[in-house]
Formats: structure tokens, C-alpha cells, sequence
């Protein structure tokens, strides 16, 4: 008798568990904040810097959800990855809002890592469903828990993604939510 994909989901994240950075690397992560916020350089380049300071940290832009129709895309590919077809969306607020605001004035230490943190969060869609906004999260998303680590951040750009892995995972979802 073969195991049931939940089985097969627990077995592949016990060692993959993604925590938040800890109270030291936040503050380190302020103090670069600062040294940025305080530099000469132009906004724009003051907003590039803070995006790649954050950008390739296994809880940046950490997906919380996920589309039914990108759950589809990858079923109808054989769960492998399509290259051009996936984007993480920062639904909730636009990336450069955040970084923006944060840009304003110097936040203290909590106010600033709640902000961050708060507005971070991504889900993942097609890459048509990203340009034309055409989701409703309540409706068309499955949330993800995304300490479990699925989908994160690239160490370049984009996002890792294993057949093996998030496939399975997918799987169980498909299972789950009857897709």
C-alpha cells in the first residue's frame, strides 16, 4: 500500500522548516536600513539597495498563497516548472510602497520590522493573472504556510521550485481542495 501524498508532504518538510530572522539579524538588517536611509545616493537607488537587501533571504517575499489557475498550469505541465508562467505578486501592497514609506523617515527598530514584515508577503499566480489582476484572493487563492518553505525566494531572482518538492506539495493541494 503507497502512502498518501499528505504522508509523502510531512516526510518532505521536516528538515526544510523556514523561520523568520532572529532578533539579531533584524537589527543588523536595521542598521543597514539606516546606513542606506542616511546615504547620499538618490531615492531610487536607496529603494534598489533595501529590495536587494531583502530579496534572497528564504522569508523574503515569502508566498502565503497560491491561484487555483497556477495550481492548474502546473498539473496540465506534469507539475514541472514552466519557465515565463509563474510570478510571485505582492498582493497586499506593492513592494515599492513598502520601500518607499520606509524611505520616508527612519523608523524605529519594531515599527519598521512590522512593517516590512507585514507587507512582504506574496502569493503565487500565473504570469497573466499578475498583469491583469484578474484573482480574488478570498475566492481564487489557497493559502500556503510559508514556514513549511515552498516556493522561496531564488538566490538571484525568482523562486525555487522541485518536482519532487513543491510537485508533491501541489499534489496534496489538488487533492485537498479538489482541483
Amino acid at each position: 500500500m503507497s502512502p498518501n501524498w499528505t504522508e509523502n508532504i510531512v516526510c518532505l518538510n521536516v528538515n526544510k522548516k523556514v523561520d523568520p530572522p532572529n532578533d539579531k539579524i533584524k537589527e543588523e538588517l536595521h542598521n543597514i536600513y539606516k546606513a542606506i536611509l542616511d546615504s547620499s545616493v538618490s531615492s531610487n537607488k536607496k529603494e534598489k539597495m533595501l529590495n536587494s537587501v531583502f530579496g534572497f533571504e528564504p522569508w523574503s517575499w515569502r508566498v502565503v498563497g497560491i491561484s487555483k489557475i497556477a495550481i492548474n498550469e502546473f498539473k496540465n505541465n506534469n507539475f514541472n516548472y514552466k519557465s515565463g508562467t509563474f510570478q510571485r505578486d505582492h498582493y497586499f501592497q506593492a513592494r515599492y510602497v513598502t520601500l518607499r514609506k520606509m524611505l520616508e523617515k527612519l523608523m524605529p527598530l519594531d515599527d519598521w520590522w512590522n512593517w516590512y514584515w507585514e507587507n512582504d508577503k506574496t502569493i503565487l499566480v500565473t504570469k497573466t493573472e499578475h498583469n491583469k489582476k484578474s484573482y480574488n484572493f478570498n475566492k481564487d487563492i489557497i493559502e500556503i504556510d510559508w514556514s513549511l518553505g515552498y516556493f522561496e525566494s531564488g538566490s538571484t531572482l525568482g523562486f525555487n521550485y522541485t518536482k519532487k518538492r513543491e510537485g508533491l506539495f501541489l499534489k496534496s493541494l489538488i487533492e485537498e481542495h479538489k482541483l
